[in-house]
C-alpha cells in the first residue's frame, strides 16, 4: 500500500505540471508518451506482437498521433494521411519480407491498437484546440475515469455482495459499480457548479445544465467501467496480471488509463449532444 501511495503522489505531481502547461506542446508530448507506452504495453506485454520492427513502427506511429490536430491548425492538414500511409506500407512490407515468421494477425493487431489507443487519447488535444473550456473538460475526463474507479473500489470493499463479472474481474461488484457511478455524477455536478462560479467571477456569465452534467457523468462512468473490463479481458486472455511495471503498485500505463479509451470519446460526443454551459448575453 505504501508503494502504491508513493506512486500515486508522484503521478499526481506530474499530472499537475502537465495541466499547468496545458496550452503548450508539453500537453501534446505528455499524451504522446502515454500513447506510446500504452501501445507498447498492449502489443509487447501481452505477446501479441513479437517482431521488433513492427513493434517499433507501431510505437512511433502511436506517439505521433497527438500532434496532428495541433499541426493541422497551422496549415499541415495532410500530415496524418501521409504518415498513416507510410505506416501501413511498412507493415505490409514487413509481412512480405518476413512472411514465414510474421503472421497477418500480428500485423492487424498492431495496426488496430496503434490507431485506436492514441486516437482515443488524442481527442483530449482536439478538445483543447477547439473548445474554450478544454482544461475543465479534461478534468471531467479524469473525474469520470479515476473518481468512479476509486469510489467503486472502496464502496465495493465495504458493501460489495454481488459479483458483477466474476470471470473477467472477480473483485468487481454491482454495489461498487453503482457507488462509482453515483460518486462520479456528484463530482461532475460539483465541478460544473464550481467552474460556473469561477467563470462568473471572471466576468463570463453562463447557464449550467445540471441535467446534462448528471447524464454525461453517468454515461462516462459507465463506459469507464466497460473500458476497465475490456482491459481485464485482454489480460485474462493473455495470462498477465498487469500491462507493465512503470508505476509500482499500480502496474503499467494501461492499468491506469484503460478507462480513458472509452471515457474520452464518450465525453466528447456527449458534450456535443448535451452542452453543459450556455453563454448568457
Amino acid at each position: 500500500m505504501k508503494q502504491r501511495v508513493i506512486s500515486a503522489m508522484i503521478g499526481l505531481v506530474i499530472l499537475l505540471v502537465v495541466l499547468f502547461l496545458y496550452e503548450t506542446f508539453v500537453f501534446n508530448a505528455a499524451i504522446a508518451v502515454i500513447s506510446a507506452i500504452a501501445v507498447y504495453e498492449i502489443l509487447h506485454s501481452t505477446g501479441y506482437v513479437k517482431n521488433l520492427f513492427v513493434l517499433v513502427c507501431s510505437v512511433l506511429y502511436g506517439a505521433s498521433m497527438p500532434f496532428y490536430d495541433t499541426v493541422r491548425t497551422i496549415g499541415s492538414s495532410k500530415a496524418f494521411f501521409y504518415v498513416t500511409l507510410l505506416y501501413l506500407a511498412l507493415m505490409l512490407g514487413a509481412m512480405l519480407v518476413k512472411h514465414q515468421a510474421l503472421q497477418f494477425t500480428e500485423i492487424t493487431t498492431a495496426v488496430f491498437v496503434s490507431l485506436l489507443v492514441p486516437l482515443a487519447f488524442s481527442i483530449l488535444i482536439y478538445i483543447r484546440d477547439h473548445s474554450g473550456n478544454g482544461l475543465f473538460y479534461t478534468l471531467l475526463a479524469c473525474v469520470a475515469a479515476w473518481v468512479a474507479d476509486s469510489a467503486a473500489y472502496f464502496v465495493g470493499r465495504k458493501f460489495g455482495r454481488h459479483k458483477m463479472c466474476p470471470l473477467i474481474s472477480p473483485h468487481k461488484t454491482v454495489e461498487g459499480a453503482i457507488g462509482g457511478i453515483i460518486f462520479a455524477v456528484l463530482f461532475f455536478v460539483l465541478f460544473c457548479w464550481g467552474y460556473a462560479l469561477f467563470l462568473r467571477e471572471n466576468g463570463t456569465m453562463v447557464q449550467v445544465s445540471y441535467g446534462s452534467a448528471v447524464l454525461i457523468g453517468a454515461v462516462c462512468s459507465i463506459v469507464g467501467i466497460c473500458g476497465d473490463l475490456t482491459a481485464s479481458v485482454i489480460k485474462r486472455q493473455t495470462g498477465i496480471k498487469d500491462f507493465g511495471t512503470i508505476m509500482p503498485g499500480h502496474g503499467g500505463v494501461m492499468d491506469r488509463f484503460d478507462s480513458f479509451l472509452l471515457v474520452v470519446p464518450a465525453l466528447y460526443l456527449m458534450l456535443r449532444a448535451f452542452p453543459i454551459f450556455t453563454l448568457l448575453a
